[in-house]
């Protein structure tokens, strides 16, 4: 086709929908950029500026004041130096003409130094490379005319140098020649700018900070305002993204891990902003104010521009948790490379939340990011990853709980015996992968471990009774109506109720669960096997009011409550309730005599019980008979309101005959088998065909059972398989489940479960009906909830956030989440068979019981569970401590499961207390009244803590300001309360005191004062008043203790009551480590003889515990007070420091080495009469007058070199009360008091270190003097007494 000058289009129309388009395209290149560059992180970086900008004026105002007294000061002052300073430069210039021809002079003879500086470092160059050519021609031998070249060059360039430098030299000084005589004339200005300097250095200095975020000057402005425009800020722009790449702490995406980047400071910019002293620079708070100007002026912050609340855990250089290490998602979880609000996957703690977050932000849930940020109700989940043992979590002496909710799952899970179904296998092969909650190894499974060198066993013991014996303490009807619901018969035990829960509501559920009871309760029986009982002695009759009192006095309150008035106030709850124990034991001596053996005996009952041996031996008399039997009077206390009838468990045959069938037809056997057994009552298989339940059914009797036969073989068959079906053996030992698996899911990577495997089934439909305990709908509950919520129109903030977790935890389950489910299945487990019952069978049902727990219970549970993702980062970031510590943790561990820190305090009530001058916890002790080394010692063994703790309290009396005051902390007992207190009077404020005795030393200097202000001392007693208490931090150990204190002592307390209750309950363990040598404390624990003899008839008992738990707790008292262990060397039984205490015994008391050695002078000092008062020494059988109530029966002194140390034994003979204040025992040898002369010559210190080398030499000097000394008399009373009868 010939060309044309005709064109396709109009060109016109063409040129115009270009320039169209290109103005477009133009357009959305604008728009593009600007999207991409209106990221909303920089909103909050220019808020934080503003907050940064706010906190910089309100330092400047502060500098200002600091320095002038006040602003308006400051700013008189600083005028005042400047115009001083300018007219001093006024008069210099107009009135003296020698400084204006000075001061060019001075500039002049600078600029000429400057240059001949240059010319100086330019021709030293030339030199040094003349030195080396020359350097390099003398290696190299080079030719003597070449050498003499370079030599001559070499010298030319050096004396051009020294030429130059001595010019340089010459301009130098007279510079400051010159420079001198000008500072001469500008003497006064020069000291009035130095003085304007200092006092204004401090502003100028955050002044200078100030302008680098908002300049004063208008081209600052502008360079700050273009360098955030887009693409230029590229260019080293003020705002930017904050990254901390962290390539060892990987995360797994999909099916690889890949190195974490966490971004998340681009926004949280002042989370990491501390102060000095770890102080957070912008602490958090809730703030309904929107303007950081207000957030700096309440000095609170809102996220996400607050700081870090706990600094000494987290983020800084001497935390635990380093920012550059550790990051934000490692804990947080969250896609930490995300810059914006919602893809960082934020966790809302409630739907409120999630609702404010929708509208501010546009959240939603997003279903396909696998690690969601976690909500603050579950954030302490993630701290499982790493911290394994769990225990430090909530028992830690440095950081106090840092997980206190995952701490407490952990505890629930095992005081309800989670683990008994659902295993929690913290190991992978031998590598640690998480928590470790699994049973120890049964009898029979023990060979299986030891052929097995990788695998480990677990720890943990069945929570519940065992019941191989149970025949011989109940009988099967009321085995059957415990069974059905124990909370019926004990309100507070720990036992989950099996039957009558929702999804066995039906006619068949009702029925077959009547069977199951009796089958249970009858195959219990049956299997049950006899052991040996014993009874009283014959002609005995036990005294139950005797009984009742030694239930509280020997210790037994410390683990069970008794619904007795007598033992008001104990709220144990390690053991059960005793208050109906005679209900359920079978009727008559059989009844008692099975009480009787398992008080004095529990492990011949259940070998891994953790009850002890209280050693409640008959007490006999010289003609050998029994004068008191505490264990039978206990017996007879607890059987005495009688056996109780129970009713016999009916059921129907029909629902028994459907259950079998269930069971074994079309399964073990044939529907034709299981026909023909029926009818025959013949099981087909042989006993060695068969592996499970079903050996039950198997007749040992020639030819086929008779009717009552049959009967019970199928009832046992039904029981035993009930029994394997709900997993009774996990809690219990049962005969014939020694090798039985956990029912369970296995939890050891639950926290990670594909939600999609989750079985909602019909649960919506449930919530919408049912779910609270009133049996009214979850779901109305939670949308009265918002509303309320949204209104905020909740009476009390418990009840908000009652409200608030239901409502969380409700709407993860609507969305498919893991804490939904697992809250569910906590509080309503069988909610999941919502109508599901009519299209399953009874065996297919869901069996996971209901446990007696409340909804913070179960997040606390479910907090645990979540955290358990077996994914531990790599190795240098999970939690390893070093033994002390490790020690120390397991210890904790221990404590617990036997239940020490309910008899025994380890640490001590902490009190913070308001002081003003004359206050007696002001008031230091006269250290100079005692023994100096003693001191030294004590200071030792416990470190003095510091009193002040630079905080103020406000004290209020009647509602009215009285002052603000400063606090100190001590540590010690409360002795005194306002409730017991003899001078309280409910009306007048001023009678509410507080008693506190000191049990550790305290240093009253204030820190950074250099005036000592001496020690307050162990022992040392204060009364305060209640308004002046800041904070009383009780201690969480030694609960029976102090309840027996107060049965004791009675309603009004008395200093000499109270000291006789302590001295005769279970004594303190605070600082125990620094007191006992610690393979004497593993033996004792082993086997622990009697060392203390007290009115109370209370000892410590021997424990079921293992070599290994012994040997852990022995040590972790050493490794929990910073003593020496396993084992500590006594240098006083060494034989050169025997040697040196002889020479300086013979030297310091000459006559009396002439007639003793050093060693027989201690003993002799031992055996006086003030320690054989007390104490049996050297064989002599203590021997006090009958019914003294001022003499105790002391522990022996025969095991004290093997069971003291040698630095705790010199202060507690120096003066006992330092280290048990309420100790009835005396000092000794008083400094200044000469007694028993003439022992080391009367002089105190040397008696009371030769006493302690006696006892650390006790079986050395036992075998010089076999028979008891004679009881020591002052030999010049004796020789008086002698010339009187002459």
């Amino acid at each position: 086709m010939p060309a044309t000058d005709q064109y396709l289009r109009n060109i016109k129309k063409v040129h115009v929908v270009f320039c169209l388009s290109a103005i477009a395209f133009a357009l959305s290149t604008v728009l593009i950029l600007y999207r991409d560059h209106d990221d909303e992180w920089r909103g909050y970086q220019s808020d934080f500026d503003a907050i940064e900008t706010a906190v910089a004026r309100n330092a400047i105002t502060a500098a200002e004041v600091e320095a002038g007294g006040s602003a308006e000061a400051y700013t008189t002052k600083s005028l005042e130096l400047k115009e001083r300073i300018s007219s001093i430069d006024s008069q210099l210039a107009t009135s003296n003409k020698n400084y204006s021809e000075l001061s060019s002079t001075v500039a002049e003879t600078a600029r000429l130094y400057d240059l001949k500086g240059r010319d100086v470092r330019f021709k030293r160059a030339d030199r040094d490379v003349a030195k080396a050519n020359l350097d390099l021609g003398i290696r190299d031998a080079v030719p003597a005319d070449e050498m003499d070249q370079l030599t001559k060059a070499f010298n030319d360039a050096k004396s051009i140098v020294d030429t130059l430098e001595l010019e340089w030299e010459q301009l130098e000084t007279r510079y400051r020649e010159e420079q001198k005589e000008l500072q001469e004339i500008t003497a006064e200005r020069d000291a009035l700018e130095a003085e304007l300097k200092a006092y204004t250095a401090q502003v100028a200095r955050i002044e200078t900070a100030l302008d680098d975020i908002a300049p004063g000057s208008t081209l600052k402005r502008f360079k700050r305002g273009f360098m955030e425009l887009p693409i230029i800020d590229g260019f080293n722009g003020h705002q930017r993204v904050i990254q901390d790449w962290l390539p060892e702490l990987k995360i797994t995406l999909g099916m690889s891990k890949t190195a974490r980047f966490d971004r998340c400071r681009t926004c949280h910019l002042g989370i990491d902003k501390f102060g000095a002293g770890n102080v957070p620079s912008f602490p958090h708070g809730e703030t309904q104010d929107s303007s950081p100007t207000e957030w700096v002026a309440a000095n609170e912050f809102p996220h996400p521009f607050s700081s870090h609340p706990r600094p000494d855990v987290y983020l800084t250089a001497s935390s635990p948790h380093p920012l550059p290490e550790f990051g934000c998602t490692i804990c947080h979880d969250g896609q930490g490379s995300a810059t914006s609000f919602h893809n960082a996957q934020h966790g809302p703690n409630d739907p409120k939340q999630a609702q404010e977050w929708k509208d501010e932000f546009g959240y939603f849930h997003n279903h396909f990011w696998e690690y969601p940020m976690l909500p603050e109700r579950l954030r302490e989940s993630s701290c499982l990853k790493c911290h394994h043992e769990v225990i430090e979590l909530g028992v830690n002496p440095k950081f106090g709980p840092t997980a206190p909710k995952a701490f407490e799952g952990w505890q629930l899970i095992q005081k309800y015996g989670c683990f008994g179904c659902h295993e929690i296998n913290g190991f992978d092969g031998h590598d640690r992968i998480g928590p470790d909650l699994r049973l120890e190894p049964t009898i029979e499974e023990l060979p299986k471990y030891a052929s097995d060198p990788n695998m480990v066993p677990g720890k943990m013991r069945k929570v519940g009774p065992g019941l191989k014996h149970i025949a011989q303490k109940s009988g099967e009807n009321w085995i059957a109506y415990w069974t059905e619901d124990p909370q019926r018969f004990r309100p507070s035990t720990r036992m989950p109720k099996f039957f009558g829960l929702s999804n066995l509501k039906d006619h068949a559920g009702i029925e077959i669960s009547k069977v199951e009871l009796a089958g249970i309760a009858q195959f219990l029986s049956h299997q049950s096997t006899d052991i040996e009982l014993d009874s009283p002695a014959a002609n005995y009759v036990p005294d139950a009011e005797r009984g009742k009192e030694s239930m509280a006095k020997r210790g037994c309150i410390a683990c069970h409550q008794h619904a007795d008035p007598a033992f008001a106030g104990g709220d144990a709850d390690f053991g059960p309730d005793l208050s109906l124990t005679a209900q359920k034991l079978l009727p008559g001596q059989a009844g008692f005599d099975w009480v009787y053996t398992w008080i004095r005996d529990p492990q011949r009952h259940h070998p891994r019980s953790r009850m002890p041996n209280l050693f409640l031996e008959p007490v006999v008399d010289a003609e050998g008979k029994v004068t008191e039997d505490p264990a039978a009077d206990i017996a007879a206390f607890l059987v005495g309101n009688g056996p109780k009838e129970w009713p016999a468990p009916e059921f129907d045959e029909s629902a028994a005959n459907d259950l079998a069938e269930l069971y074994l037809s079309g399964k073990l056997l044939t529907a034709a088998q299981f026909k023909d057994f029926m009818e025959t009552r013949v099981f087909p298989l042989a006993r060695e065909e068969i592996k499970g339940d079903e050996i039950e059914l198997v007749f040992d009797g020639e030819g086929a059972p008779d009717e009552n036969q049959f009967r019970t073989l199928m009832m046992n068959y039904l029981g035993r398989r009930s029994i394997s079906r709900y997993g009774c053996y996990g809690c219990h030992d049962i005969n014939g489940f020694g090798t039985s698996r956990p029912i369970g899911t296995a939890l050891q990577d639950w926290g990670r479960k594909d939600p999609s495997r989750l079985a909602l089934e019909h649960v919506a439909e449930f919530l919408h009906h049912h779910g609270e305990k009133d049996g009214s709908s979850t779901a109305a509950f939670v949308n009265d909830a918002l509303k309320k919520a949204t209104a905020d129109a909740f009476d009390s903030e418990e009840e908000r956030e009652e409200a608030m977790r239901t409502s969380f935890f409700y709407d993860s389950l609507m969305h498919h989440g893991r804490p939904g489910f697992i809250f569910q299945k906590l509080r309503h487990p069988r909610s999941y068979d919502y109508e599901k019952t009519s299209t399953k069978t009874y065996v297919e049902r869901l069996v996971m019981p209901k446990f007696p727990l409340s909804d913070d219970n179960i997040e606390s549970i479910a907090t645990f569970v979540l955290g358990l993702v077996a994914e531990p980062p790599s190795e240098q970031y999970v939690y390893t401590p070093d033994r002390r510590t490790e020690d120390r943790n397991q210890g904790e561990i221990l404590l617990r499961k036997y239940n020490c820190i309910s008899c025994h305090m380890t640490d001590m009530h902490e009190i913070e207390v308001a002081v003003s001058d004359g206050d007696q916890a002001m008031e230091p002790t006269d250290a100079s009244a005692f023994h100096g080394f003693a001191l030294e010692k004590l200071l030792e063994i416990r470190p003095p803590s510091e009193a002040w703790t630079g905080r103020d309290h406000r004290v209020v009396v009647d509602g009215e300001d009285d002052q603000t005051l400063p606090t100190m902390k001590f540590r010690g007992m409360l002795m005194m309360t306002p409730e017991n207190s003899p001078f309280y009077d409910e009306d007048d404020p001023e009678t509410w005191q507080y008693s506190f005795t000191t049990w550790e030393p305290a240093s009253l200097t204030k820190p950074g004062s250099e005036e000592d202000a001496g020690l307050k001392l162990p022992g040392s007693l204060f009364v305060t008043q209640q308004s002046r208490i800041a904070k009383l931090k009780k201690a969480e150990t030694g609960g029976f203790a102090e309840w027996l204190v107060r049965r004791s002592m009675g309603d009004e307390f008395n200093p000499k009551a109270f000291d006789d209750a302590w001295q005769n309950g279970p004594p303190p363990l605070f600082g125990e480590g620094v007191k006992v040598q610690t393979e004497w404390l593993y033996r004792f624990l082993r086997e622990p003889d009697q060392i203390r003899y007290l009115k109370t008839g209370l000892r410590m008992p021997k424990f079921n515990m293992s070599q290994n738990e012994a040997r852990i707790l022995a040590n972790y008292f050493a490794a929990a007070d910073g003593a020496i262990y396993p084992y500590e060397a006594i240098p006083q039984s060494d034989q050169g420091y025997l040697a040196e205490m002889q020479e300086l015994f013979s030297k310091n008391h000459a006559e009396r080495a002439s007639e003793n050695s050093y060693l027989q002078e201690s003993w002799q000092m031992l055996s006086t009469t003030l320690c054989i008062k007390c104490h049996s020494v050297g064989g002599r059988e203590f021997s006090a007058a009958p019914n003294d109530p001022n003499v105790t029966h002391a522990p022996n002194l025969d095991r004290v070199n093997s069971r003291l140390r040698p630095d705790w034994l010199s202060v507690w003979v120096s003066n006992p009360k330092w280290i048990t204040p309420y100790t009835a025992m005396p000092i000794p040898f008083p400094k200044g008091q000469k007694q028993y002369n003439p022992l080391f010559g009367a002089d105190a210190e040397s008696q009371t270190i030769g006493v302690r080398d006696a006892l650390m030499n006790y079986y050395r000097l036992l075998e010089k003097n076999t028979e008891p000394l004679p009881p020591w008399r002052d030999p010049a009373a004796a020789a008086a007494e002698q010339a009187s009868l002459n």
